[in-house]
């Protein structure tokens, strides 16, 4: 018998919530199969010069293990470890839909905005909190943001930023750390934090 769509999301939340490992709980649980959106990131891949580890399926559910050993090592709370578990994991959740092959490269353009419509449908579907959703989508959303400037971004870029996190019920801390966790996710391509500009702006401005 299918599992109804509530129960599906109702065992997510369980995942992201406590899980130690969640790719491994994901797979015990049956999750990726069950959630479409999972199983259609192992069936898109990445261009291998930025994303060596594999397709989108290895790359996020590596991101989501690297959020849940933050969450263990800074003792968060329950609230705090699943919004961040969950960012990582969708992360790249737009990209099924805008992975293109040109001229021998794989691309993505556009798979951040994407991604908070594929995960904003996901999210009713599932019956997921309607936070998580908002704080969660608005992290995918902007996931990219800091390949929009070289060095430091200006205050103002900083404060947008910082608004449309907030009122999303989530913050720039958030976004770092999910940030920084897409770029350590990357096997032998993985790169320093692209967050650290943005919060050492961030502090100068407080």
């Amino acid at each position: 018998m299918a599992r109804a769509q509530r129960e599906i999301g109702a065992a997510l939340l369980e995942v992201t919530r406590h899980a130690d490992v969640p790719s491994e709980a994901l797979r015990d649980d049956g999750l990726i199969e069950a959630i479409p959106e999972l199983a259609a990131l192992g069936e898109t891949p990445q261009d291998p010069h930025w994303h060596p580890e594999g397709d989108v399926l290895v790359h996020s559910l590596w991101a989501a293990d690297l959020a849940a050993s933050h969450a263990l090592e800074h003792d968060l709370d329950a609230d705090r470890r699943q919004l961040l578990v969950t960012a990582s994991l969708f992360h790249d959740v737009g990209k099924p839909q805008t992975t293109r092959r040109m001229n021998g490269r794989i691309s993505s353009h556009g798979h951040a905005e994407r991604g908070g419509e594929v995960f904003r449908a996901m999210g009713r579907r599932l019956a997921l909190p309607r936070p998580l959703v908002d704080a969660v989508a608005a992290i995918v959303e902007t996931h990219m943001a800091h390949l929009s400037v070289r060095g430091d971004p200006s205050p103002r870029a900083v404060r947008r930023l910082q608004h449309r996190l907030a009122a999303a019920g989530t913050s720039l801390d958030d976004w770092g750390i999910v940030v920084r966790c897409d770029g350590e996710a990357r096997g032998p391509a993985a790169r320093p934090d692209a967050s650290q500009p943005w919060r050492r702006v961030a502090a100068r401005l407080q």
